[in-house]
């Protein structure tokens, strides 16, 4: 007995062994190997970058001032947002406000300021919430109820953080666009590269190292300085592995870097060239 097999199963057949191919090739890294994907940045060395030096002392003539309440203290007056990090650089604006909410006997309060400081560790977010604000100012509302007035981020992440919203602020036409008003103060080392102390003792060893962070935001300058310093090379591109340079996974924020840190995370990459 005999069974012929139509032109339609012969094409299931064909197409389930394409697939088995390719599933092989793409397991077993071959597929990477006889079509590389495209790298989207050279491997490079960071060109060094010498900071100024600060001074060490100065007099400054500041008027002390008393303590804040912990009760509202102007919540009659119209309600401005601003999103911010959990971050010592901000203990003076919190300090200022007195709490979450603007509080009696405030700064804050005392310039007729209602501020209300919304912790949000994703710049994402916070880039959604300066979009979403200036969306509703636009509709014709005096003062939003959607988004956040201000975000609060780390000034060498800045230039980014700006042209990220910016190209989408500026489809709501040429008046709106997020730019730096200020700065409440400065990091007192929190904000680090961290790596194995052999790494500090002997920087040639963090060659294929792999370091989850915020790509192109303040905490990897730091890195990317450390690396300029030492003459070691930078793998920009999250979906490869260089094995003479440090190596990057992107994390959404500094808690999900340490989330991943902890959790051992790993993912199978192409070796770059």
């Amino acid at each position: 007995m005999s069974v012929r097999i139509e032109k339609g199963g012969w094409m299931l057949i064909g197409l389930l062994g394409v697939g088995l191919v390719g599933y092989s090739l793409n397991k077993y890294g071959l597929l990477d190997k006889i079509v590389p994907a495209a790298k989207t940045t050279a491997s490079a060395v960071p060109k060094r970058a010498d900071l100024p030096s600060l001074a060490t002392s100065g007099a400054v003539d500041v008027k002390p001032v008393s303590l804040p309440g912990s009760q509202p203290g102007c919540s009659g007056k119209a309600e401005v947002r601003a999103l911010v990090w959990a971050w010592n650089a901000q203990m003076g604006l919190m300090f200022a406000n007195g709490g979450p909410q603007a509080t009696k006997g405030s700064l804050m309060c005392k310039e007729g300021v209602n501020l209300s400081l919304i912790r949000q560790d994703d710049s994402n977010k916070m880039q959604e919430a300066l979009v979403a604000f200036a969306t509703e100012l636009k509709s014709g509302s005096s003062n939003p109820s959607k988004g956040s007035h201000f975000v609060a981020i780390m000034g060498d992440g800045s230039a980014q953080f700006l042209a990220g919203v910016n190209d989408t602020l500026k489809r709501l036409g040429p008046d709106y666009i997020a730019k730096v008003v200020g700065s409440a103060g400065y990091s007192r080392g929190e904000d680090k590269f961290m790596g194995p102390a052999d790494w500090k003792a002997n920087p040639a060893s963090s060659r294929g190292g792999l370091v989850a962070g915020v790509l192109r935001d303040g905490d990897w300058n730091i890195a990317q300085k450390w690396l300029g310093d030492n003459s070691l090379c930078n793998n920009p591109d999250e979906k490869t592995y260089d094995l003479g340079c440090l190596n990057w996974v992107n994390a959404n924020d500094y808690l999900d870097a340490g989330e991943k840190y902890i959790a051992g995370y790993c993912e199978t990459r192409p070796v770059g060239v």
